[in-house]
């Protein structure tokens, strides 16, 4: 609100305005104090962790609003700048209203200076071009990931009041008490220079009338947010400082010998946390406009997984909170997964995270999904049927496979690979992983690394028969029991032999060693093999013939990119040895789409909807390739198998980055042949 003289004499009494302010601040309260216990029924979860990098996250992702204009310019930029204004304008407010009190109110170094009176005025009408931008696309062109409500358009509505009345009131302000300063509020003056005709009586009708309308709406706004789906307008940037800051693939290890129950089938079982969570979704449905097992056919919507466990928290909370709920387990009724969230919901995620990347306000979907998976078959015994087979082979044979572990080196009984057991220490100890051992079409890509690292003359060995899987499908299925006993047995088997860095060529098997053995005492330096290789072709150790003229696109695996960050790697080695360009797949990188094997589903059946490896097959067939390179065997499976489904494998081939690096070193350079 632009400076005045004799404002004290024309605003209205300041008695009917403090006993609204009283009222709004203590239904505001009485909404807030009843959320927040409701959000503490919840277990504990350590958040307050490293503050600085917290509140950095807030000034980037709240302030800077950067995952919202990254994820999709137009509307996200349109909502930046409601943001930013809302922001400006509370300030305006506080003078606003400071000035309905006193005229001597001033804001220190921003009330009646140029620079914040341009600012004001320039949001003001920013947020209103914006408001009409996204009244616009919800009633007519209408994104199928919006929720179109009628709250939602309200609240738009008020929106659009608070920035009428400010602009209506100061106008009619100027008109009546005209300041030297007032040039500078240009929107503020075009208004007043609008109502200029009016008699003095009138103007001060609408100057009292625009006031008390905005303070209405202003602090009626203020209390309905709590009790509304939009609290997430005030809860959203705790939300933010409260998000994960550990690495993104590391899921939450419970103490399964002291737990009271397995996985998560009640609401209070949930962390704080996740419960915060429930009250944070925007309803914006990036996250679902984002997920291939949505975008397939599937059940699974992320968005209203949320607004359905929202919905289900609310509707308990006279119960949780009654005081004879205390003493009974929160009087938890009938089993929340199942009756509020559907079995097949939870199946069907592939776990490849882009619904959290997606989510402006940092909500974490995937972990809710694999802590009612734990509940699942942890507490209840339910879960596919094709699940069984795979869970009694991890258990016996140490993968997923039905073979016997003793057999796992016999892919390199030729090759005069070193074993661990034999030698003891090595530069680099190569995790080959299941799928390298046991599936044919994958044993091609370990020969072929192996071929890649005797040509580098790279110091390495293998456990060979001690190699037991990670454990990554079994915990990603929910079978956390399977996945410390799989992982604590694999620790105590690498601490015994001495190495610089285990490589690996599964992303699945890399984030797990990584990211997740550290919970079990097991520290080690983990690379993928993309890395290695890129690092040898920069070193020189690697001669390479750059001739393969096949147009090549390259499919970024989602448990190596979105949960690593490692995109450039691969892209270098495959830049090494092809004369032109990658052909970029249109959803690439932090957008790549998931291959449909990841979350353990590569064990499942895949009976609803369309299959999301034949989606991914598709996407790639637009860009004309005639090599659909990967760098992950869950990967490779999966497009072996879309690839025949669309019967393109005349035209397309699949191929891991290691297989085409190795088909281009030179003679000179060949080590013994795979």
């Amino acid at each position: 609100m632009s400076p005045s003289h004799q404002w004290y004499g024309i605003i209205p009494g300041w008695f009917p305005f403090y006993v609204l302010i009283l009222v709004a601040l203590v239904l505001f309260g009485l909404r807030v104090n009843y959320l927040v216990r409701l959000m503490l029924t919840g277990k504990p979860a350590a958040r307050w962790d490293d503050v600085p990098a917290r509140l950095r996250m807030v000034l980037v992702f709240v302030l800077g609003q950067f995952r919202l204009i990254r994820g999709d310019f137009w509307p996200g930029l349109m909502h930046a700048t409601i943001f930013w204004g809302f922001c400006t304008l509370t300030l305006g407010t506080l003078e606003f209203f400071g000035r309905g009190v006193t005229e001597a109110f001033a804001l220190p170094f921003l009330s009646d200076t140029p620079a914040f009176l341009i600012l004001e005025d320039a949001f003001t009408v920013a947020v209103v071009v914006a408001l009409g931008y996204m009244t616009f696309r919800r009633l007519v062109t209408r994104p199928k990931r919006l929720t179109l409500s009628p709250e939602g358009l309200l609240i738009l509505g008020l929106i659009f009041g608070l920035m009428v009345t400010d602009l209506l009131a100061d106008g009619a302000r100027i008109a009546l008490a005209p300041a030297a300063a007032d040039r500078w509020a240009f929107a503020g003056s075009a208004v007043a220079s609008a109502l200029g005709g009016l008699p003095g009586g009138a103007l001060q009708g609408v100057f009292h009338a625009s006031w008390w309308i905005h303070a209405v709406i202003l602090l009626g706004f203020l209390v309905w947010l709590p009790y509304s789906k939009h609290t997430h307008v005030m809860s959203a940037p705790f939300n933010v400082f409260f998000a994960p800051l550990g690495p993104k693939g590391r899921f939450s290890t419970p103490d399964l010998e002291n737990a009271e129950s397995f996985g998560v089938g009640q609401v209070t079982e949930f962390t704080w946390k996740d419960l915060f969570d429930l009250y944070n979704c925007t309803e914006c449905g990036r996250c679902t406009s984002r997920c291939p097992a949505n975008m397939s056919g599937k059940q699974l919507d992320p968005k209203m997984l949320i607004l359905n466990l929202q919905e289900h928290l609310l509707e308990s909370g006279p119960r949780l909170l009654a005081p004879a709920a205390a003493g009974e387990g929160h009087g938890e009724g009938a089993p929340m997964v199942g009756a509020v969230i559907a079995d097949r919901v939870l199946w069907a995620c592939t776990a490849c995270r882009w619904c959290v990347d997606a989510c402006p306000v940092f909500i974490e979907h995937v972990p809710k999904i694999v802590d009612m998976r734990r509940w699942l078959v942890l507490t209840e015994s339910r879960f596919p049927a094709e699940l069984g087979p795979t869970f009694r082979n991890l258990e016996n044979n140490g993968s997923p496979f039905q073979v016997a572990w003793q057999t796992r080196a016999d892919w390199a009984a030729d090759l005069g690979v070193r074993v661990m057991s034999e030698v003891s220490e090595a530069e680099y100890l190569y995790w080959v992983g299941c799928y390298g051992c046991f599936d044919e079409r994958n044993r091609k890509v370990a020969r072929a690394f192996v071929r890649l690292l005797q040509a580098a003359g790279v110091d390495f060995a293998i456990l060979g028969n001690e190699e037991k899987c990670t454990g990554e499908p079994a915990r990603r299925l929910g079978h956390e029991y399977l996945f410390q006993t799989l992982a604590q047995g694999n620790v105590e088997t690498l601490k015994r032999y001495k190495f610089q860095k285990i490589v690996t060529a599964c992303p699945h098997c890399f984030n797990t060693l990584r990211h997740e053995y550290p919970e079990f005492d097991g520290h080690f330096q983990v690379i993928h093999h993309s890395e290695l290789l890129d690092e040898l072709i920069a070193a020189g150790r690697l001669r390479i013939s750059r001739e393969r003229s096949e147009r090549i696109t390259y499919h970024d695996a989602c448990n190596l990119g979105r949960y690593n960050d490692i995109y450039e790697a691969p892209r270098r080695v495959l830049g090494s040895v092809a004369r032109t360009e990658l052909a970029e797949m249109a959803l690439s990188r932090s957008r790549g789409f998931c291959c449909g094997g990841g979350g353990g589903r590569a064990w499942m059946e895949e009976n609803e909807g369309r299959r999301v490896n034949q989606l991914r097959v598709e996407q790639a067939m637009e860009v004309r390739p005639d090599i659909l390179a990967s760098a992950c065997p869950f990967c490779l499976t999966m497009f072996e198998d879309g690839v025949k489904a669309k019967d393109v494998g005349d035209r397309i081939k699949t191929r891991d980055i290691a297989e085409l690096l190795a088909e281009a070193l030179t003679p000179q350079a060949s080590g013994r042949p795979a």
